[in-house]
């Protein structure tokens, strides 16, 4: 996933207070059980609490900058706990365990870095064939209402502000983009602008292309993967799919291998 190795550094400054969907995986591990797999683990947010409850995870990540610090948050915990977690580098569409898993998960809007339809189905049928048969899985994307779709402006507007743990410091994001809505891509880019303690500004820039979907074709991806949706909400709290709502989160399981037309092969064990 291009641009977390630039942005790692300021990842758990802007995601440190999101903890709503940690209980949502929290319940489905209690429902579900042990092993789970969670695919664009970053730097172990929702990972870390699913160990520490006591289920045995699997993290998996492209980027060794976002391990690494996954890593470090794991070596603060009890060794109970750091010996509850796998991490493993690897690419989401292609990647081989020795192990099946009850339930899997990407978490808040990782799907959206794969911009092709080829490479979407190949995450899923990989994630599938990981997956025990009726094996749950989690894919937590934004709810896009085509109303809220803004024209390629450019326009640049302050998203938020931080502070640098280390020197104290401010750090300012910046943040504009274009949105290509015949592709249903959007090109953003992250500007961080840390202040030093001498007054001078160092900025860093991320650049992002991601894909944007609609409530069907996640359906029919999913379908054509070897998955039954069986549910869709609107929120974290699981209430309904509906216009306005801030989630399109899918909650589906995974058919008996040879039961989709799109890879019949057997889970690599």
């Amino acid at each position: 996933m291009t641009g977390y190795e630039t942005m790692s550094r300021f990842y758990d400054l802007e995601h440190e207070t999101i903890t709503a969907d940690v209980d949502l995986y929290l319940n489905f591990a209690h429902r579900c059980g042990s092993p789970i797999l969670e695919l664009g683990c970053g730097t172990g947010r929702v990972l870390v609490p699913l160990a520490r409850a006591g289920y045995a995870v699997t993290g998996l990540d492209n980027s060794p900058a976002m391990l690494a610090r996954a890593r470090r948050r794991l070596a603060a915990q009890s060794p109970r706990v750091r010996t509850r977690v796998n991490l493993i580098q690897a690419d989401v569409r292609d990647f081989a365990l020795a192990q099946r898993y009850t339930l899997a998960f990407i978490a808040l809007n990782g799907f959206m870095h794969l911009l092709t339809r080829e490479d979407q189905l190949r995450a899923l049928c990989c994630i599938r064939r990981h997956l025990v048969p009726g094996g749950t899985f989690i894919l937590d994307l934004p709810h896009i209402s085509p109303s809220l779709l803004v024209s390629s402006d450019e326009r640049v507007t302050v998203h938020d502000e931080y502070r640098d743990p280390d020197t104290g410091q401010p750090i300012f994001k910046w943040v504009t983009g274009v949105v290509d809505q015949a592709r249903q891509f959007q090109h953003v880019r992250f500007m961080y602008d840390q202040v030093q303690p001498d007054g001078v500004v160092r900025r860093t820039v991320v650049t992002f292309t991601l894909r944007y979907f609609f409530r069907y074709e996640v359906e029919l991806l999913l379908d054509k993967a070897g998955f039954e949706v069986e549910g869709l909400y609107g929120s974290y709290e699981l209430d309904a799919y509906e216009d306005p709502c801030e989630r399109m989160l899918f909650v589906a399981r995974a058919r008996e291998y040879g039961s989709t037309d799109i890879d019949d092969r057997q889970p690599p064990l």
